[in-house]
C-alpha cells in the first residue's frame, strides 16, 4: 500500500539520498548531501516556499517530488516549479511516480495555481514522454542561469548548522526570529542558552555541515 504526504524533518535523511540518485543522472548537476539536506531542510520548515511531496511503501519514501511557489505575472496567479521527481531504481515502473505526479497536480489545482513549469535533460526521452502524458507541453524557451558567490555574503560564519538529533538546520542567513535570534546571526553568536526548536537540544549537539 503507498502512502502519498508531505515530507517532515525526519525524512530528511531519506530524501537527500534520493537527490543523490537523481542528480548521478543529470548532465548539469553533481550531488552534495549537505546542501541538499539544507535545501530539502528550508522548504520544510517554511512552507510558503513550496511542497515536498513523499511516497513511502513498505515502510520507506520510495520517491519524492518538489513544488517551488513563485507567482506569474503573466497569468496574474500564483505559480510553481516542478523539481526533483525521482523514484527509488526498484519501485520504477511501477506507478509510484505517476501517482506522486498526480498528488502534487491536484494539490496545485486545489490550492489555485495557473501554471507548473518543469525542466529536463534534452536527451530524457522517457521522461518527457512521461510529462506529456500528464498534460504538459514542451516550451521554446530557452534556460539560462547563473550561480552567485556564496563567499560574498559572509564565507564560513554562513555555513549552516544541523542537529544531531532530528536533523534541523541552523541557516544563519535566517537566523531564528521566534525566539529571538536575528537573520545573519552566525551559529557562533547564537546565545549558549539557545536550543534547537524542533527538538529542543542545546547547542553542543550540532555540527557545522562544511567542516
Amino acid at each position: 500500500m503507498s502512502e502519498i504526504r508531505t515530507a517532515s524533518y525526519g525524512d530528511l535523511a531519506r530524501c537527500a539520498g534520493l537527490l543523490e540518485i537523481l542528480f548521478s543522472q543529470e548532465e548539469e548537476f553533481s550531488a552534495d548531501a549537505r546542501a541538499q539536506t539544507r535545501g530539502l531542510e528550508m522548504i520544510i520548515r517554511n512552507p510558503d516556499l513550496g511542497r515536498i511531496f513523499v511516497c513511502e511503501r513498505e515502510g520507506s519514501i520510495q520517491a519524492m517530488v518538489l513544488l517551488l511557489f513563485t507567482v506569474s505575472t503573466f497569468l496574474g496567479r500564483k505559480a510553481a516549479l516542478l523539481e526533483d521527481m525521482v523514484v527509488a531504481p526498484e519501485w520504477r515502473g511501477k506507478g509510484i511516480g505517476s501517482m506522486l505526479i498526480d498528488h502534487a497536480l491536484d494539490f496545485a489545482q486545489r490550492e489555485g495555481f495557473g501554471r507548473i513549469t518543469l525542466l529536463t535533460d534534452h536527451d530524457n526521452v522517457a521522461a518527457q514522454q512521461f510529462y506529456r502524458s500528464k498534460g504538459f507541453a514542451r516550451s521554446e524557451m530557452v534556460v539560462f542561469r547563473k550561480l552567485l558567490d556564496v563567499e560574498k555574503i559572509g564565507g564560513s560564519e554562513m555555513d549552516a548548522w544541523m542537529c544531531r538529533e532530528c536533523g534541523y538546520l541552523y541557516d544563519p542567513a535566517e537566523g531564528d526570529q521566534e525566539n529571538g535570534i536575528k537573520p545573519c546571526t552566525p551559529f557562533h553568536q547564537v546565545c549558549g542558552e539557545w536550543a534547537c526548536p524542533v527538538c529542543y537540544t542545546g547547542k553542543v549537539n550540532f555540527e557545522c555541515l562544511n567542516e
